[in-house]
């Protein structure tokens, strides 16, 4: 067995092995993710080789992805698969271990993927399931409502449409906890446009795009794959649910649902205008591994170091050790002067005890230091300082951004 990356030669056998794990239909789509991709290097297909033949392989995506107010390198794992002859006997397993190695190498912060087989398979590998939070709500068939003065919804048009967007999503996710950061060039890619990046209908008011929505509908059901408005607009915000409302109507359809919080204002704006029940699910399809702890959370050394400069209170020096996750240790301290600095380890530190779980969405925000504390061991003035690093967020992975 050899593990390693693809050579060229290879990239075909990497594609039929892709189209009889997942669909035999969709060859050009598995070879655009390779050929249509800007940010695609042959050493991002790891491959398992036994006598001279690929038996099993998985791709890296390059990404950006925010935690909190924070960009982490990322690398997605996707298209894990084995030739059928040759399953069982735990070549996957041990490509997947082998390409955490090809992370750390590459300067990763973080691995990343969506399951589509049993999550126990990954969590043996050290892999921890992120809940999303995502909605669904009976679709009210006279609920219409009237579009706002001067406001025109119509199809998203490439051409014209694009960079607008792309400014818009920008603006609507810079401090949204769990996006991915979306170059110009991801726009433009073929996978993303292979996945439905592209919205469905912009909003336009006096020449002036002020937000996009994304959805499909199938059958009786509706689905928003995201949405994206210029900020303190609520009026854009009364124009994609009136103009939703009408075309669920139109359509027939008897359920909406998305993969993003029942908090979100578009939501919140739908069950108002509805008047339908909300009904909250969770989606624990997302996994992560930290390739390399110390070096992720210093990413968040600026922007935690910024909520101290603004906050009311000032902390004393103090030292926290985060759990053990992924076998590695990382402790944060404070110079009760405004600095902080991860290091490997202190031994004045405080233990946070909690599991990787929670750890994971206390990072992202998922749960807030307020909601986890009364399990924790520490004085009030840590306490405080966590409260302080560690507020609840809103937690979104854009459906569009899977791979």
């Amino acid at each position: 067995m050899e593990i390693r990356s693809a050579k060229e030669s290879e990239l075909e056998h990497v594609v039929a092995l892709n189209c009889t794990a997942f669909n035999p239909n969709q060859h050009e789509r598995y070879w655009q993710y390779v050929r249509g991709d800007s940010s695609y290097r042959l050493s991002q297909t790891r491959v398992v080789v036994v006598n001279d033949r690929v038996v099993s392989t998985l791709r890296v995506w390059e990404r950006r992805i925010r935690i909190g107010a924070s960009l982490v390198m990322m690398g997605g794992i996707g298209g894990v698969c084995t030739d059928p002859k040759y399953r069982g006997v735990g070549y996957a397993s041990a490509l997947m271990r082998d390409t955490i190695g090809y992370l750390k190498t590459r300067g990763y912060d973080l691995g990343v993927l969506f399951t589509i087989i049993p999550e126990e398979f990954y969590h043996r590998l050290g892999w921890t399931s992120l809940p999303l939070q995502g909605f669904s709500v009976e679709c009210e068939a006279d609920a219409e409502t009237a579009i706002p003065s001067g406001w025109l919804v119509r199809n998203f048009n490439v051409e014209t449409d694009l960079d607008a967007v792309a400014s818009i999503h920008d603006i609507a996710n810079a401090h949204q906890s769990g996006t991915v950061s979306r170059t110009r060039a991801y726009w433009d890619m073929k996978p993303s446009r292979i996945r439905g990046i592209l919205p469905s209908v912009v909003a336009e008011k006096n020449g002036n795009i002020g937000g996009y929505l994304n959805f499909q509908i199938e059958d009786t059901c509706a689905e928003v794959l995201e949405i994206g408005y210029i900020p303190d607009t609520p009026d854009v915000l009364d124009t994609f649910v009136s103009y939703f409302m009408k075309t669920c109507a139109e359509n027939k359809v008897e359920k909406i649902r998305g993969m993003f919080s029942s908090k979100h204002p578009y939501v919140e704006q739908l069950v108002s205008t509805g008047n339908g029940e909300v009904r909250v699910c969770t989606d624990t399809a997302m996994m992560l591994y930290a390739v390399n702890l110390p070096v992720m959370l210093r990413r968040f050394v600026v922007a935690w170091e910024t909520l101290i400069a603004n906050a009311d209170e000032s902390f004393s020096r103090l030292a926290v050790r985060f759990p053990i996750v992924n076998n590695q240790q990382a402790v944060l301290r404070y110079d009760g002067n405004g600095t902080i600095q991860i290091v490997d380890d202190a031994s004045d530190a405080v233990d946070i005890e909690m599991n990787e779980d929670v750890f994971w969405q206390l990072l992202f925000g998922e749960l807030g230091w307020e909601q986890v504390k009364a399990d924790a061991s520490v004085s009030a003035e840590v306490s405080a300082f966590l409260d302080l690093l560690f507020p609840k967020r809103a937690v979104i992975f854009w459906y569009p951004d899977r791979y």
